[in-house]
């Protein structure tokens, strides 16, 4: 428990710091997606954000689903420490573009990830078989450890004193994708089927296309980086976004028709963002494959506009409404198996659920899909206003979810007498 629940309070900061960069965002915005300030925006989510909560989740989930053992408790701790003062540090020297405060930040940076991928690939190569879950997160640490090698040498070419190569937006796309989509999502894909059928209680199903889409995204998106790093001619980027678009779509696929052999049929916060999730996909897929043709959907004097929005969708949508939905999941359950588990059948103890408000953790996952679709919308209209309240509804998104978390560890009272408690605390 105190080695996850610091990742799931600190990740929201994430969010919250990319509201505020957003609030006090312009017009130039929309006109180049290199912008340091989009950059500073991009990574708060991403590695701020989506990474700081997987990082805690997998922590938890290597040992305890894939059966392997982390390498060490207290490297994790360092690595945690390490992470959040190197993210803080990277975030402000983007958002300046202060090439040596990014060199800096970028090198601990560096060695936070190789910290955390010696720790959980531990428990990775480790566990007893290679369920979807392991695979998934082993193909997800190797491209993690392409994305970091890869950005950190965009980093030092950057350097005054260095210079070696241009950074062209192909070759930032390939960094972006491999990062996004390789690490983060193969990541939030092999934990879903994990813990969506766990969580929605889905007996009667098993994953049909979950091998398919792992070998189809995995396989995609190696040719996708490879070639949009040489920034191919226009006519080449919409089959290499097409074949990228696959993947995931067999994989949503594969969750939707698991959902709906679920034996909970009352959804929860967990199950509401399941759904929402794959609506966010659905859009994120039209997005990119929109941002892929280029003129005349992009206007040339903004051409950022349709990759804003495609980030936005897919970050802030899909993977924020899924992080958001499982944390509500996660953290009270590990907090109650730690609190009050022995008390059972001794004292009347509270029920994980109630351990929070599902009005308000449905409320905070609500807010973050109004944040996606106002940030997509503002990208897609250009309308600055728009993003900047965008921008704001973020950092109210990020406040009420790390409140509704740090919440849960005030003592709870229970709501049912010990003989109800004892038979059924245990369920998630």
């Amino acid at each position: 428990m105190g080695l996850v629940a610091p990742f799931f309070l600190a990740a929201p900061l994430g969010l919250m710091a990319a509201g505020a960069l957003l609030v006090a965002t312009g017009h130039d915005s929309f006109v180049a997606i290199n912008l340091g300030r989009n950059v500073a925006i991009t990574h708060a989510l991403v590695i701020g954000w989506v990474t700081t909560t997987v990082m805690g989740a997998s922590y938890q989930l290597g040992p305890v689903v894939i059966g392997g053992n982390l390498w060490s408790e207290r490297l994790a701790r360092v690595q945690f420490l390490l992470h959040v003062g190197a993210v803080v540090s990277f975030v402000w020297g983007l958002a300046l573009w202060d090439t040596m405060v990014m060199g800096f930040a970028g090198s601990a940076l560096v060695l936070s990830f190789l910290l955390y991928v010696v720790n959980v690939g531990h428990s990775v190569w480790s566990g007893r078989a290679w369920t979807l879950t392991r695979a998934y997160l082993a193909a997800s640490l190797t491209l993690l450890v392409v994305a970091f090698t890869l950005g950190i040498t965009w980093v030092g070419a950057l350097q005054p004193s260095h210079l070696w190569f241009p950074i062209t937006l192909g070759r930032l796309s390939a960094h972006a994708h491999l990062g996004v989509v390789g690490w983060l999502g193969l990541t939030v894909m092999g934990v879903s089927y994990q813990l969506a059928p766990m969580f929605n209680v889905v007996t009667e199903a098993r994953p049909r296309w979950g091998w398919h889409a792992l070998a189809i995204t995995s396989g995609a998106l190696v040719l996708f980086a490879a070639v949009i790093a040489l920034d191919p001619p226009a006519w080449a980027r919409p089959p290499l976004a097409a074949a990228l678009a696959v993947g995931p779509l067999v994989w949503g696929a594969d969750q939707l028709r698991l959902m709906r052999h679920r034996s909970r049929r009352r959804l929860d916060v967990q199950g509401r963002a399941v759904f929402l999730s794959l609506g966010f996909l659905v859009l994120t897929v039209a997005l990119g494959l929109g941002a892929s043709f280029g003129s005349p959907l992009t206007r040339d004097d903004e051409p950022a506009r349709w990759l804003l929005a495609y980030g936005a969708a897919g970050i802030v949508g899909w993977m924020g409404t899924t992080l958001i939905g499982n944390s509500y999941k996660i953290l009270p359950f590990l907090l109650w198996y730690h609190r009050y588990r022995a008390r059972v059948g001794r004292e009347p103890v509270p029920m994980v659920n109630d351990l929070y408000k599902d009005s308000v953790a449905t409320a905070t996952l609500v807010l973050n899909g109004l944040t996606a679709l106002m940030l997509v919308v503002a990208s897609l209209t250009g309308s600055v206003e728009l993003l900047r309240a965008g921008g704001a509804v973020a950092v109210v998104v990020g406040i009420v979810h790390v409140t509704t978390m740090a919440a849960m560890f005030l003592p709870k009272k229970a709501r049912r007498p010990a003989s109800a408690t004892a038979g059924t605390a245990v369920a998630p």
